[in-house]
């Protein structure tokens, strides 16, 4: 049952296996197996993509559950000697901070008085070891390097507009993009916008910012068309401070990933933080299970 978890997580069978240190066939026959034993189908399968069934969508939720009580139940019994306490340095982008980590590290708080969390969020890669930092919270393709990396999610990244900017401008339509004003950041300096067809992000007026918050506030003011993940902006559109345009196109899904160097298993706190991260993502990220 953690296998077929692992690969509802991960999404593929080959990168399940790959986290497990199994092979692809081995872990496609144990979910096959699994299916056999409970009578019922819990995965499609196609070239590209996996897809649960209702019946595997009731199974991840009791196996996810089932994992994390496993979780609780052994970390308890290590209780009296691993309880989380000191300093626990961690670096993320800015944008991580209030949907995503600060409610975590407020609850590990709650449950760990002695723990004294040192936070820093930056949009700027830190390097861990020149920092003096437990673990980073980066996004994106990483660099070879000794450091291990965790995956954590993938960031799903749409267009949206300010109602204000939207009500006051021309149409907003592929054929028309280019004549609107864009907010764009480091990363998205060449894109082309993923859909029913190919459509590039530029546009003769470019507002040029270096953080998802600051595209976030400024497409808010009515600054122009931005393009920022869906997980940092659910607040946002469902109070209708903004909007989607074009929903058909969307950019390129990012994944991210926990850069930690320890050798050995990670402390508890990190384990912590890296699991309720992931949970996260799983419960706030578009297309989740």
């Amino acid at each position: 049952m953690l296998i077929f978890d692992e690969v509802v997580n991960q999404g593929s069978f080959t990168a399940a296996a790959e986290a497990l240190g199994h092979t692809k066939s081995a872990v496609s026959q144990y979910v096959s197996q699994l299916e056999q034993d409970l009578g019922v189908k819990l995965l499609t399968r196609s070239t590209r993509q996996l897809h649960l069934t209702a019946q595997g969508e009731a199974m991840a939720q009791r196996s996810q559950q089932l994992w994390r009580l496993l979780t609780e139940t052994l970390e308890a019994a290590h209780a009296q000697q691993a309880v989380p306490a000191g300093r626990v340095a961690i670096t993320a982008p800015l944008a991580f901070e209030a949907p995503l980590l600060t409610p975590i590290i407020a609850d590990l708080c709650r449950e760990f008085p002695q723990l004294l969390p040192e936070m820093h969020y930056d949009d700027a890669r830190l390097d861990i070891l020149q920092h003096n930092l437990d673990m980073a919270i980066s996004v994106g393709p990483q660099k070879d390097s000794g450091y291990h990396a965790i995956p954590i999610g993938w960031l799903d990244s749409v267009l949206v507009a300010a109602p204000s900017y939207i009500n006051l401008s021309a149409p907003i339509t592929p054929q028309s993009l280019h004549d609107h004003s864009l907010i764009l950041l480091p990363w998205q300096r060449p894109l082309v916008l993923e859909g029913p067809d190919a459509l590039a992000f530029t546009a003769g007026r470019e507002i040029r910012l270096n953080t998802s918050i600051s595209a976030i506030n400024s497409a808010i003011n009515g600054l122009g068309i931005a393009l920022v993940p869906s997980i940092f902006i659910q607040a946002e559109l469902a109070e209708g401070k903004l909007q989607r345009v074009l929903p058909e196109h969307r950019g390129p899904s990012r994944e991210v990933f926990a850069i930690h160097a320890y050798q050995q298993q990670l402390p508890l706190v990190l384990r912590l933080v890296v699991d309720r991260l992931k949970e996260a993502f799983r419960q706030k990220a578009p297309g989740s299970v």
